[in-house]
């Protein structure tokens, strides 16, 4: 996935993060701060959890600044940070939701966060296709 962070009164920073690739004890440290289990925190992400997302900032900007406190996050906006997927990652993280050990009234509306997503990446892409062929012409 890639995360976007663009505040309005500084520069934009963009990260890929793969979740799948977080070391043990950095998970750990995530959960801490989040207050709820691994798979929850990833679907917080997705589902747009603005907690989840703090977190991650955290976590991302922490790698570059080791002795960052979550605390020292800044105050941003909701629309300054964006996370995407492509339709590939939506479909796998479905998958693995579907799956996780978080209460079923969570996952229901976490799962029709994601089929939105799922919906408007097909469109997209698509649309990206359309733009593509377009402009060969």
């Amino acid at each position: 996935m890639f995360v976007t962070y663009s505040p309005e009164d500084g520069d934009q920073q963009r990260w890929e993060f793969n979740p799948d690739r977080v070391r043990q004890s950095k998970a750990e440290m995530i959960e801490k701060r989040y207050g709820a289990n691994w798979d929850q925190f990833r679907a917080g992400v997705q589902s747009g959890d603005s907690r989840a997302r703090r977190v991650l900032l955290w976590h991302l900007m922490s790698m570059e600044h080791p002795a960052m406190r979550i605390e020292d996050v800044p105050d941003f906006c909701m629309g300054e940070l964006k996370v995407e997927h492509s339709r590939g990652e939506l479909v796998m993280l479905r998958d693995r939701l579907a799956k996780a050990n978080i209460p079923e009234s969570d996952r229901e509306q976490m799962l029709t966060a994601l089929d939105i997503e799922i919906t408007d990446a097909m469109a997209s892409e698509a649309d990206e296709g359309k733009a593509t062929s377009n402009s060969a012409d």
